[in-house]
């Protein structure tokens, strides 16, 4: 019964250092709300340190990406709006590369940090791209992709947050 007890305490311990380490990592991001409920939704997040968690949140870069990527292919679909197009092209371009930017930045990670932040400085370029693209002149409108594009920026600084606190 005395081991019982003692196992359970032991797991209790390790299930809160995890807890601990997502909550002192999240703090230190730039946005730790999205932080905290990105890692906490992960199961795997209880399980790996903090070179796991930055491999975490980049894959759910990664997710919004392709899903910002797949909205904006359907948003060009559908316009006939020249300019629109145009931006929407754009759009789609620069989230190709971002696509093939972050699997780059998650295989560096914890090997080469900083080749890691280097692909997600690229892949935080391309995003902020395709989002002023919409407000230039003469042209300038409302991006439909602003939602999208916000998530997706958050995510990779919290990841390269996390890769910096990693040195």
């Amino acid at each position: 019964m005395t081991r019982i007890v003692l196992l359970f305490v032991l797991l209790s311990l390790n299930y809160h250092s995890h807890a601990d380490l997502i909550a002192d990592t999240c703090k230190k991001s730039e946005y730790p709300d999205l932080c905290n409920s990105t890692l906490r939704s992960d199961p795997r997040s209880a399980k790996v340190d903090a070179t796991g968690l930055a491999r975490i949140m980049l894959e759910a870069a990664l997710t919004k990406a392709s899903t910002t990527f797949n909205q904006a292919k359907k948003l060009l679909s559908k316009t006939t709006e020249p300019v629109l197009k145009e931006c929407l092209t754009l759009c789609t371009d620069n989230y190709k590369l971002i696509i093939e930017e972050i699997p780059k930045a998650i295989q560096n990670v914890g090997s080469d940090n900083s080749e890691a932040i280097h692909q997600a400085d690229l892949a935080l370029t391309d995003v902020d791209t395709c989002e002023s693209i919409f407000s230039e002149e003469p042209n300038k409108r409302k991006s439909p992709l602003t939602a999208n594009n916000n998530v997706v920026q958050h995510l990779v600084a919290i990841a390269e947050d996390i890769l910096a606190s990693l040195g």
